[in-house]
């Protein structure tokens, strides 16, 4: 009889391992994704024990803040949330429109959106474009693939786009092309370098996001009423 309560903690344990398998698995991907990031955190562990390099791997997860500066990169910071906000909601958007209209312009739309914006914050955040040019890959040819990619995309959806309030897309494109051909101005001032390359970027990204979120919130409002089937 003493074994009894020592039986129902584990029958108890078992029954919760069972619902907490449940529960992760009703999330599409999750499984998948967690044991791949553990795989990927656990060889990078066994990396840096083997070859004693464990301050290479710390090295990946500093912050990059200066006591002395503390708002030293916050602008830098406040962009990179701005470029997650439009891939982030197009994806979304995307995927819940698919549900019930696998074929919708509007979804289309929003997936390339979301694809073409995220290309781009990519190379922004992780600097591919200087990456690559340093393998030997012209930058003019980068940038000439990227500005075909936009002019595909403008070709693409402009009858979808005159449908919007385009202002702010438009605007954003625009700035863009400032902040990446500033360089070739060879400006004496700092000051104005970085308002002509980061500022006009920071702009950009600004009406980006208030452009999609304003679409993404009207196409779900105009396909998925609130009375629509659940």
């Amino acid at each position: 009889m003493k074994h009894l309560p020592l039986l129902d903690k584990i029958s108890k344990f078992s029954t919760f391992l069972e619902r907490l398998k449940k529960h992760f698995l009703t999330v599409p991907f999750l499984a998948i994704f967690n044991t791949l990031t553990v795989l990927i955190l656990g060889g990078l562990s066994v990396y840096a024990k083997l070859n004693n390099q464990g301050d290479g791997v710390e090295r990946l997860f500093s912050d990059p803040f200066n006591f002395w500066f503390p708002y030293e990169g916050i602008l830098t910071g406040v962009s990179e949330v701005l470029w997650c906000i439009p891939v982030a909601i197009c994806a979304f958007t995307f995927g819940v429109l698919r549900q019930k209209y696998p074929r919708s312009r509007s979804g289309i739309f929003l997936f390339f959106s979301a694809l073409l914006l995220g290309v781009f914050f990519l190379d922004d955040r992780f600097r591919m474009t200087l990456i690559l040019s340093r393998l030997g890959i012209s930058t003019k040819l980068i940038y000439l693939c990227y500005g075909s990619a936009v002019f595909l995309y403008g070709v693409k959806f402009w009858r979808y786009i005159k449908t919007t309030p385009y202002l702010p897309l438009v605007a954003a494109f625009f700035l863009f092309a400032i902040s990446r051909f500033e360089d070739m101005l060879n400006l004496p001032s700092q000051g104005v370098h970085a308002m002509l390359e980061d500022g006009t970027k920071l702009l950009a990204l600004l009406n980006l996001s208030l452009y999609f979120w304003h679409v993404c919130h009207q196409e779900i409002g105009r396909k998925l009423p609130p009375n629509a089937d659940t």
